[in-house]
C-alpha cells in the first residue's frame, strides 16, 4: 500500500549523485570525500555503462567485453557539486597509491586529465593531500547504494561479490 504525502521529501529516491568522468579538453579538479574507492567490472551495453552481472549478464552472453571501473565520491568546492567520480583501473592506481600512503582517500585533492585531449584518451591523475583541519568537505554518500540507484539495482541484494580483478575470475564474497 503506498504512503501518500502532501509535502515533497528532501530525498525522494535516496542518495542519487551524478557520475562525472574526466572531460576531454579540460582537467577535472576535485577533492575526494569517500574513505576509499569501490570498483566493479562494467560493460558499455545498449548505449550505457552497466555492471557485469556474471552468470546472468546479458552483455556477457552477447560477448560484450567488460572493464573494471573505480568509483569514489568527490566534491568541487567552487561549485558545491558533490558527485561520483568514475575512472579506469589504470587511473585508479594513483588513488590506491595515495590511499596506501595516507591510510584513506578522504581529503585527497586530485586533478584528472585526458592524454592528448581525446575523449577516450588515457586518464592521467595527480594527487596531493588537503588540510582537512582548515577546510570543509561534505560527508561521503554510501557509494554502493548510490550506484545501485543509478543502475536501478536493488540495494539490499548487493553483497560486494563479483569478479576478482587480480585473477579475472568470478569471486563471491561469503555471506
Amino acid at each position: 500500500m503506498p504512503t501518500w504525502s502532501k509535502d515533497v521529501p528532501k530525498d525522494p529516491r535516496g542518495p542519487a549523485f551524478p557520475i562525472q568522468r574526466t572531460p576531454a579538453y579540460k582537467p577535472l579538479t576535485a577533492v575526494i570525500t569517500s574513505e576509499d574507492l569501490v570498483g566493479t567490472f562494467t560493460h558499455f551495453y545498449k548505449g550505457r555503462t552497466m555492471p557485469c552481472e556474471q552468470e546472468a549478464c546479458p552483455a556477457c552472453k552477447e560477448g560484450i567485453p567488460y572493464r573494471w571501473h573505480a568509483y569514489m565520491s568527490a566534491w568541487i568546492s567552487s561549485t558545491g557539486l558533490h558527485f561520483i567520480f568514475e575512472c579506469t583501473a589504470q587511473a585508479a592506481e594513483s588513488f590506491t597509491d595515495y590511499r596506501d600512503a595516507n591510510g584513506s582517500l578522504r581529503g585527497c585533492m586530485f586533478e584528472a586529465r585526458r592524454m592528448n585531449q581525446k575523449a577516450n584518451g588515457r586518464i592521467l591523475v595527480r594527487t596531493k593531500p588537503m588540510d582537512l583541519k582548515s577546510n570543509f568537505i561534505p560527508q561521503p554518500p554510501n557509494l554502493i547504494k548510490c550506484l545501485a540507484i543509478l543502475w536501478n539495482l536493488p540495494p539490499d541484494d548487493l553483497d560486494g561479490g563479483g569478479r576478482n580483478p587480480d585473477k579475472n575470475s568470478p569471486h563471491v564474497k561469503p555471506k
